[in-house]
């Protein structure tokens, strides 16, 4: 019987779950791969239009590129974590507390930097490999310095406005700046002639839109986010480094590799290797898109659920989100293996030494998509859950630690050896964090979530299990002492919400499903609802106003009871379901 309820219970929760996976991971699949395409047909366009010269000044000033996202990952992706959680605990003002902050902060750093960049850019450029006498390289790092608030306010506007129940907004947004950046390339690079500063207009135009649009959620109070201005606070930007940086720290490390491999490719095939290398990493940023819009769909999902301390929820999150990228990546790796002399061709290495060696890396990269697939999304897993040194392990080893070690071992070599560093990096990676994982603290990290003060449940709309739940979740706070008057409390609490949940809809759907969560410590309870009804607010009557006496306004006293009783409640629509927060 009690394995039946377990049945039961867990069919009931894949079903909120696997609505709110779609919801997010859908639309971020799309924009992701938008994001990577904009990206990868600039070096097509100048690929098709320079040649290898032109490929070679993109391949020089992507450090450049490295270096903003860094910072603008690091912080966005840390801080939208953190903000997702506090939406989950019902707490809007410190919400955007770190959403003000963030962007300042970022704004700030930004216009600094870039500055300096400008005005020292013959020692940027030899510092990156590049000659300054190079004319399409100065220029092309000279433009994208101009440029960098604006191209890189997108991180933090994507990912706020994402963890802020945006995720089709977020999503067109960044759908619209891929597909302008894309349309825009064409014109200014072929038609218009500008060259490798075209690939940087044509991302600005994109970024301009995507702002406007993810600015226009912000403005018209779609979701939480408000714009303001706040003092930093100090210690949000060290919570939110810590946690976002474990994902960006890969871009300071390919920074440092890029510059390596630059440098060492020179040596090796002249500008034609650095040509080939910036075909095949093109490609990789391509098929990791596809692991990154795992990692944006479910960090706002997994940030919820560890604040509910909900584990089922966290497993059945894993087993959808592995499985699509697993089904994906494998089917991507599949194509580059088959067409990778058309790929080659179609970045504009048609002939010679350029169209062998990118032909060949591609194919041999090919091998490294599902481990690779698998070290990126895991290390935004245990990011999610807060467990950064497990990120920053796989970050450390795939990027930079494995990938150096593999460079200086097979670069040596010639260039048809070169490319097994992809391989080597990916899987030395996997043999040695999953091994740690498990060691300390198992390779779900759930040590770390005490669930001994939770529970959590899915009823239907019936009154019998209502009843259950109640007398259930009651017992559960006795025995970790929470007071009576406060466990009756609760009792009414979720009877009263679950009845007026399931009275309101009825009449207009099916079967009602109601997720109902408590946590119990420090004398205090949580609850957590969720259910699947039309939008509805059972809490968010004005009962103030109504009169109680009346026998139709009868079933209003319970709600009553309810608001005067609870410290602070919180409801809202969220992932397609309604979600009410309430302390007690």
């Amino acid at each position: 019987m009690v394995n039946a309820q377990e049945t039961v219970h867990r069919e009931r929760s894949r079903y909120f779950v696997s609505g709110a996976f779609r919801r997010f991971f859908i639309p971020a699949l799309f924009s992701s791969f938008w994001i990577s395409v904009a990206g990868v047909i600039d070096s097509v366009f100048v690929g098709s239009d320079i040649g290898a010269r032109g490929l070679a000044a993109i391949g020089f000033g992507q450090p450049v590129y490295l270096f903003y996202n860094i910072l603008s990952y690091g912080f966005s992706i840390g801080g939208s974590i953190h903000y997702a959680s506090k939406l989950a605990e019902g707490r809007e003002e410190d919400g955007n507390r770190i959403f003000h902050t963030i962007l300042q902060l970022l704004l700030c750093i930004y216009l600094v930097t870039a500055a300096l960049g400008i005005i020292f850019l013959p020692q940027l450029m030899r510092l990156l490999g590049a000659d300054p006498a190079d004319e399409l390289a100065r220029s092309y790092i000279r433009t994208q310095l101009i440029f960098v608030p604006i191209m890189f306010c997108q991180g933090p506007f994507y990912y706020f406005v994402n963890a802020d129940n945006g995720p089709k907004t977020a999503a067109v947004a960044m759908s619209v700046s891929g597909i302008v950046d894309t349309l825009f390339s064409y014109i200014l690079i072929v038609c218009m002639g500008l060259g490798v500063r075209g690939s940087v207009y044509s991302t600005v135009i994109g970024a301009v839109l995507m702002l406007l649009i993810t600015g226009r959620h912000i403005l018209k109070r779609h979701g939480a986010l408000r714009f303001g201005w706040v003092k930093l606070d100090y210690k949000i930007i060290g919570t939110a480094a810590r946690t976002g940086f474990a994902t960006s720290m890969q871009y300071l490390y390919q920074f440092v590799a890029m510059i390596a491999v630059n440098r060492l490719l020179v040596r090796l095939g002249g500008g034609t290797a650095v040509a080939a290398f910036d075909v095949v990493y093109n490609i990789s940023i391509l098929c990791t898109s596809i692991s990154e819009a795992a990692n944006m769909a479910t960090e706002p999902m997994l940030s919820s659920y560890r604040s509910e301390r909900n584990l089922g929820n966290i497993r059945i999150t894993l087993s959808l989100s592995t499985f699509w990228l697993g089904v994906i990546s494998a089917l991507l790796a599949g194509l580059l293996a088959a067409f990778a002399p058309q790929f080659s061709i179609l970045f504009g290495l048609s002939k010679g030494a350029g169209l062998d060696y990118a032909s060949r890396g591609i194919r041999i990269f090919a091998i490294s998509v599902l481990p690779a697939a698998f070290n990126v999304f895991f290390r935004g897993y245990y990011q999610s859950m807060l467990r950064e040194w497990l990120s920053y392990l796989i970050t450390f080893l795939r990027s930079f630690a494995f990938y150096l070690l593999s460079l200086a071992f097979f670069a040596p070599r010639g260039m048809d050896l070169f490319w097994y560093v992809f391989i080597a990096a990916e899987f030395l990676a996997l043999l040695v964090w999953i091994p740690a994982a498990i060691a300390r603290g198992g390779f779900l990290q759930f040590r770390g979530i005490d669930v001994s003060h939770a529970s959590s449940v899915v009823i239907d709309h019936s009154s019998q299990e209502i009843s259950e739940v109640v007398e259930s979740i009651q017992s559960f706070c006795e025995d970790n002492e929470i007071g009576r008057k406060q466990v009756m409390h609760i009792g009414l609490a979720i009877e009263e919400v679950c009845c007026a949940i399931v009275e309101h809809c009825k009449n207009n759907m099916g079967n009602i499903y109601i997720q109902v969560t408590v946590v119990a410590e420090n004398s205090e309870a949580t609850l957590f609802l969720r259910d699947n009804a039309f939008e509805y607010n059972p809490l968010g009557a004005n009962t103030d106003a109504e009169d109680l006496t009346a026998e139709e306004q009868a079933e209003l006293l319970g709600v009553r009871i309810v608001q005067s009783t609870a410290k602070e409640f919180y409801y809202r629509r969220y992932s397609g379901f309604n979600t009410l927060v309430i302390r007690l």
